[in-house]
């Protein structure tokens, strides 16, 4: 089987997989060979793509981590609020996940646009308990994590559709009645005897980060719970994956990425590279295309393949990019847009939200920072890099006020935290500041946080991770979930 974009699908073509509604009702079964009238019906359902059988891919063999029918029931529970379903349905999940012989994160997600809140919960739950597999956890833990997955987004379905899908910028109003979101999922199960207090923690702080940084109270690492660290992981994962009204969808490569990028300032380490060990970075049945022009399917991307998968070719041959022969082809691009440009995608997005190109000012006294910044930055904003706070406080002078600026905390002279301080005077703290350094503390928590900081990052840049931290704060949704 392979993975075709909707896009591309055309009639005659035989869907591997039964595709199925929010409701869990069929849609188009699978072996079925689409007609016009089928394919616009997948179309207004809002799906990006599906699962074809052909004869290019009809030994790749991809199967579900849980049954069709457990997901169905699990998105039923999630969508009715039914809190004793899903300690059932919690169960079962373990139990099946448990069974396999093998654990392997390989399908693409098939969901239609308006179920994204309870195929989200579904998906966090089997991610979690993945994860809580690798780290050894006792089954009776695994079945306590994934309760709170179950459950934890609960409290959304109490917020305002119009604000959940919001197209465009969160207002600051709108941004904390998201952010509740977490306490209320909380209060719809703190009475509950029969639930036990970790589910509970880990349902209302799933936001916190590691480095104290999250809400609704700043725990950091040391006050987190391993169910919070994995619940937060699986949770953010899948919210990057998955194609939301503000955003397109990360790859598993770019989703990774960012995961390694966050490690001690949003997740734990150790977390991450658990939950790594069963993510392929390109995805089986894909297509993909090579730095020569040539395009293939991902056929083997298990063990040291994940980075360099072997393909199967247009033409039937197959390539091992680990090969001697072919260490010169990279991977640049996605046939079926699972690994899209992040460019494009911020362009389009730019075009939905207001036409605007946002302008950035960067800070820092190291001239290779700002060399190494413009690279990342430029094909996506107006950037103007400053050499010092002297300098920044001239250019706002002289000049229209940037919509983020990115300062570096240790510079000669004024440092980042005075600098700062000068333009939230000036500015009226109407500019967010983006704070760099090369530390990562609790000390650069608790500065960043005196200053109303909109955040920090930390060198080595990570350049997805630079990117989606500074489209979070840009476009005022609420991380990445």
């Amino acid at each position: 089987m392979r993975y075709v974009d909707m896009k591309h699908v055309t009639p005659g073509m035989r869907p591997a997989k039964t595709l199925f509604d929010s409701m869990g009702r069929v849609l188009v079964a699978s072996n079925v060979v689409l007609n016009e009238s089928a394919i616009q019906k997948l179309w207004e359902y809002g799906f990006d793509g599906i699962y074809i059988e052909d004869a290019l891919s009809e030994d790749i063999e991809i199967d579900y981590m849980i049954s069709p029918a457990l997901r169905s029931e699990g998105l039923s529970c999630v969508r009715e609020q039914n809190i004793d379903g899903c300690l059932n349905i919690a169960k079962k999940i373990v139990e099946e996940i448990l069974d396999r012989e093998t654990l392997m994160l390989d399908l693409t997600d098939l969901r239609s646009f308006d179920d994204y809140t309870y195929a989200h919960s579904v998906n966090v739950a089997v991610l979690c308990c993945v994860i809580g597999v690798g780290l050894e956890m006792e089954e009776s833990d695994l079945t306590k994590l994934v309760t709170a997955a179950l459950i934890h987004d609960l409290g959304k379905m109490l917020i305002s559709p119009e604000i959940l899908n919001k197209p465009g910028r969160l207002t600051p109003e709108e941004y904390e009645i998201m952010k509740s979101h977490a306490d209320l999922s909380y209060e719809l199960i703190r009475d509950r005897y029969d639930i036990p207090s970790q589910v509970k923690t880990a349902v209302r702080f799933h936001h916190e980060n590691v480095d104290g940084s999250g809400y609704p109270d700043g725990l950091d690492a040391s006050q987190q719970t391993i169910f919070i660290k994995i619940l937060h992981v699986a949770d953010v994962y899948d919210a990057l994956t998955s194609k939301r009204p503000y955003k397109e969808p990360y790859s598993p490569y770019e989703a990774c990425e960012y995961l390694m990028g966050g490690c001690s300032i949003m997740f734990d380490q150790h977390v991450v590279e658990t939950f790594l060990r069963f993510v392929p970075l390109h995805q089986k049945g894909t297509m993909v295309t090579l730095s020569d022009g040539r395009e293939g399917i991902i056929y083997e991307n298990s063990g040291f393949h994940n980075l360099r998968p072997i393909l199967r070719m247009l033409d039937g041959s197959m390539i091992d990019l680990m090969a001697s022969e072919y260490l010169n082809l990279t991977i640049i691009t996605s046939s079926s847009n699972i690994c899209f440009s992040p460019e494009e995608a911020e362009k389009d997005r730019e075009n939905m939200i207001h036409h605007k190109r946002y302008r950035i000012m960067v800070v820092d006294d190291m001239k290779t920072n700002l060399h190494m910044l413009r690279e990342i930055l430029e094909p996506i904003y107006d950037v103007a890099l400053l050499k010092s706070g002297a300098q920044a406080l001239l250019y706002l002078q002289k000049n229209e006020y940037p919509d983020l600026v990115l300062m570096d905390i240790d510079m000669p002279e004024m440092d980042g935290i005075e600098t700062t301080r000068r333009i939230q005077e000036m500015t009226n703290h109407e500019v967010p500041i983006l704070f760099v350094t090369a530390l990562c503390d609790k000390e650069t928590v608790l500065t960043c946080r005196s200053m109303n900081a909109a955040g920090y990052i930390v060198r080595p840049y990570k350049p997805v991770y630079i990117k989606s931290e500074i489209k979070r704060i840009l476009q005022g949704y609420s991380e990445v979930s």
